[in-house]
């Protein structure tokens, strides 16, 4: 019996030594496109959903603000919609995303409809079920290099992908510091006319479909607001609605008819900036409608930054 029990110890620790030998060996190439969002702590953060997550760079902004020695790094800590709806998971998340000395960070939070919608006729209770077992949920653990509470919980496939890897896309470019790059043309593949074509198509025919199952929730809107008063305390927070093809702000205000009036109302009562870019759709170049590719990303990112600017030179000059 004894033997038996060491042999079932040696085999349990090798095991566990595999398995973590596995998890460093994923950790050292490409995990998936969240995980550079979960390996370091900061100071600063964009915050929001995947239009975000693709469509502004942090580096911009760093380069951009330097005069202002705001609290570094700004890191894109959006998702996708599935992951990162304002709620008090991703609240709890931010808290333990940023250092904890941070008081002069920057906080550029994303609004849209999808933002904030849930499944028709859900409880507090319930929502807060769904959020936990999405990535912001899962893990505890939002600032270590390399992330194994990250990679043992939200890792997509098998550990074997370490040694061949098959989730890696090379248009899309998955940045130290959160910002998911989109380039049309890479070495592996070249977009075309007709894969954005098709891609816009489809992601208007599934907003449509997804929007009419959803509502908007008075759960995460009180969170949004708890979000605000929790970064007021860290820095200057501005409230973005990035620009939309005229298409899918169609479907957003359908969604949501007075969506701007009431996001200019909530930034005058906790005394932030509104920006709202929804309309500036012309200026941006897209491959789905939605997500930009990446010069329009970085273009945007200056013109979004260049505004921030003016907004902090004038709150300076009052003081």
């Amino acid at each position: 019996m004894k033997h038996f029990l060491l042999k079932i110890i040696l085999f349990c620790v090798v095991l566990t030594g595999v398995y973590f030998s596995f998890m460093y060996k994923v950790s050292t190439g490409y995990v998936d496109e969240n995980y550079p969002k979960f390996c370091q702590e900061a100071g600063s953060l964009i915050i929001g959903v995947s239009t975000a997550s693709q469509g502004i760079s942090p580096q911009i902004f760093e380069d951009n603000l330097s005069e202002f020695n705001l609290d570094k790094p700004m890191v894109n800590f959006a998702i996708n919609f599935e992951q990162s709806q304002y709620g008090d998971t991703y609240l709890n998340a931010i808290e333990n995303k940023l250092k904890k000395s941070t008081k002069k960070g920057l906080f550029i939070l994303s609004v849209s409809p999808i933002s904030f919608s849930s499944v028709k006729n859900l409880d507090e209770s319930a929502l807060e079920k769904l959020d936990k077992e999405k990535i912001l949920g899962k893990i505890t653990n939002f600032t270590s290099a390399p992330n194994f509470d990250y990679i043992s919980n939200c890792y997509p496939i098998s550990l074997y992908n370490a040694f061949y890897p098959t989730n890696k896309w090379d248009n899309l470019v998955a940045h130290p510091n959160g910002w998911n790059e989109f380039k049309l043309k890479s070495k592996s593949y070249t977009v075309t006319e007709e894969d954005i074509t098709n891609w816009k198509k489809k992601t208007i025919e599934f907003q449509d479909k997804f929007l009419k199952t959803q509502e908007i929730s008075k759960i995460r809107f009180l969170s949004f607001a708890k979000t605000i008063d929790y970064l007021k305390q860290k820095g200057d927070v501005f409230i973005v609605r990035m620009p939309l093809t005229p298409e899918n702000l169609k479907l957003e205000n359908e969604k949501w008819e007075n969506f701007n009036y009431q996001f200019d109302s909530i930034a005058k009562v906790k005394n932030i900036s509104f920006l709202d870019y929804s309309e500036t759709s012309s200026e941006y170049n897209t491959y789905d409608g939605t997500h930009m590719v990446s010069e329009s990303a970085k273009k945007f990112s200056k013109t979004l930054s260049d505004d921030v600017k003016s907004i902090l030179l004038s709150d300076s000059k009052k003081k």
